[in-house]
């Protein structure tokens, strides 16, 4: 069968067909997986030309070495061998050429931007975070985590939709963390503050232990032993955004959470035992925050 990925030209964001030479032998599109799609194949050649996909896209190559070319933004066309296990990484709507003229056999995972992004458990601010191309990775934990993909998807998807987030988060973090500027956002942040992510992570255990209580700024100051104008004007530095936008993050995620793992309590129990103040604020919220409402995205998960 033909690959479902989705390619698109660069300059006139039109439909690309460079994936039609793709030829899949094995997929995941009948799982539904919300915003993943994993594919094994093999392809004759491939030729894509100035094109860009919407996922971040991993290509682990397999059996045999590879002899191919691919256009820099600095050296032009350059050449590479990619061996079996090697992975190429390219972020969404980053455009890329090659030329491969033999054989190649691959697994590729591909996963929506908005997914992957809100999948990640760091404290990110993700319109200041910037990826690159990436060629013949070598680093066992993609590989091991797209095996893991792979081995779910053969077996029907039997673990469920809590796991298939699990993965998603596992490599969302993983990737983020060392693929992208986060480091160096951070360190700007941490040079910036008087701060540092021990002080954080303080914070963020005593979120996670009274998460149904009422939390206020006065009791973060006064977990790290400073004002509450320092401490105000310290965590925004460090983070990005304030302690109220960071505690209101924090509680969402926990009711998406809530919302995945179990039908037991209704929306509103769930909103207002995370201390939103009726059912009316916690949609507006949540919506706001992940682009569908509470309700919208219980079902999305419940049909996994």
């Amino acid at each position: 069968m033909k690959s479902t990925l989705k390619f698109f030209n660069y300059d006139s964001d039109t439909p690309s067909n460079c994936g039609q030479v793709l030829d899949i032998e094995f997929s995941s599109k009948s799982l539904h997986w919300p915003g993943v799609l994993l594919e094994k194949g093999s392809s004759p050649h491939f030729y894509p030309n100035n094109v860009y996909t919407p996922y971040f896209y991993f290509a682990l190559g397999l059996e045999h070495d590879l002899h191919w070319n691919v256009k820099t933004a600095v050296d032009g066309m350059m050449a590479l061998k990619t061996a079996p296990g090697d992975i190429w990484i390219n972020p969404p709507e980053s455009p890329f050429s090659h030329t491969i003229d033999e054989p190649c056999y691959f697994v590729i995972l591909a996963i929506e931007r908005d997914v992957f992004i809100e999948s990640c458990t760091l404290s990110i601010n993700d319109k200041a975070l910037q990826f690159l191309n990436n060629y013949n990775v070598h680093d066992e934990t993609i590989k091991g985590i797209m095996e893991l993909f792979l081995l779910e998807a053969k077996s029907g998807g039997k673990n469920g939709y809590a796991y298939l987030k699990n993965l998603v988060s596992l490599l969302a973090t993983h990737y983020i963390q060392n693929y992208s500027n986060f480091t160096d956002l951070q360190n700007a942040r941490a040079t910036a503050s008087n701060f540092d992510q021990q002080q954080i992570d303080k914070v963020d255990i005593y979120i996670a232990y009274n998460i149904n209580k009422p939390i206020t700024v006065d009791e973060m100051a006064d977990l790290l032993y400073c004002s509450k104008f320092y401490f105000l004007r310290e965590f925004k530095k460090f983070m990005g955004i304030t302690p109220y936008q960071y505690l209101m993050n924090k509680r969402l995620e926990e009711a998406k959470r809530r919302l995945s793992s179990s039908q037991k309590n209704d929306i509103a129990s769930i909103g207002l035992d995370l201390g939103f103040n009726d059912q009316s604020h916690f949609t507006r919220s949540f919506k706001k925050q992940f682009g569908m409402t509470p309700g919208q995205f219980r079902n999305k998960t419940v049909k996994q």
